[in-house]
Order: C-alpha cells, then sequence, then structure tokens
C-alpha cells in the first residue's frame, strides 16, 4: 500500500504540472494574441491620423487658394514695379468722310454685280 501511496502522488503531481502548464500556455498565447492585435489596431490608427493630417493640410491649402479664371482680374499679368507704365494708345485716325463716301460706293458696286451674276 506504500507503493500505491507514492504511484498517486507521482501521478498527482504529473497531472498538476500538465495542468499548469497548460494553463500557463493558454495564458501566453492569449496574451501574445492581445499584444499582436493590440500593434495592429495601433498601425491603423496611426495610418489613419496620418491620411486625416494630409488631408487637412491639402485641404485649408485649397481653400487659401482662389483660382476663378472667368474674373478679368485673373488674366491680366501683374504690374511691375521696375517698369513705367505704358502709354494709352493713340486714338484711331478717322478717315475723311470723301473717303468713306467713296468705298461705300465701290462696295455697292461690287455687291451688285456678285448678286447679278449669283
Amino acid at each position: 500500500m506504500r507503493w500505491f501511496k507514492i504511484a498517486a502522488i507521482g501521478v498527482g503531481i504529473l497531472i498538476a504540472f500538465l495542468i499548469a502548464g497548460s494553463v500557463i500556455g493558454f495564458i501566453i498565447g492569449a496574451v501574445t494574441k492581445l499584444v499582436i492585435a493590440a500593434l495592429v489596431v495601433g498601425a491603423v490608427a496611426v495610418a489613419i491620423k496620418v491620411a486625416r493630417s494630409r488631408r487637412q493640410v491639402s485641404g485649408s491649402k485649397a481653400e487659401r487658394e482662389v483660382r476663378d479664371r472667368d474674373h478679368e482680374e485673373y488674366n491680366r499679368p501683374l504690374p511691375r514695379a521696375d517698369v513705367e507704365p505704358a502709354a494709352p494708345p493713340p486714338s484711331p485716325v478717322r478717315p475723311a468722310t470723301h473717303d468713306v463716301d467713296d468705298e461705300l460706293a465701290r462696295l455697292k458696286r461690287e455687291m451688285g454685280s456678285l448678286a447679278l451674276t449669283s
């Protein structure tokens, strides 16, 4: 009976070590999976934060820039400080009235001859 008690104690210790090892292995595995999940979530959070910060910078830059090409003031060049402004263009020279009358008569003759040929 003495050997039976020693064998039972040995089997009990062996079972205790197996159970303790399984529990410790389960705990270590769970902690490892939690750490990996935390690292993945942290990396995703950092990526989202970086993407939002870049979008905010580019968005605010677009809001500061005014691009409207339909307005006249945007189509003309900016004045330069080192160049004097140009003089206004001279007024067009008006032809004499007799030249206008002669030109009108010539055009009427040409138009009349074109109307007859077509």
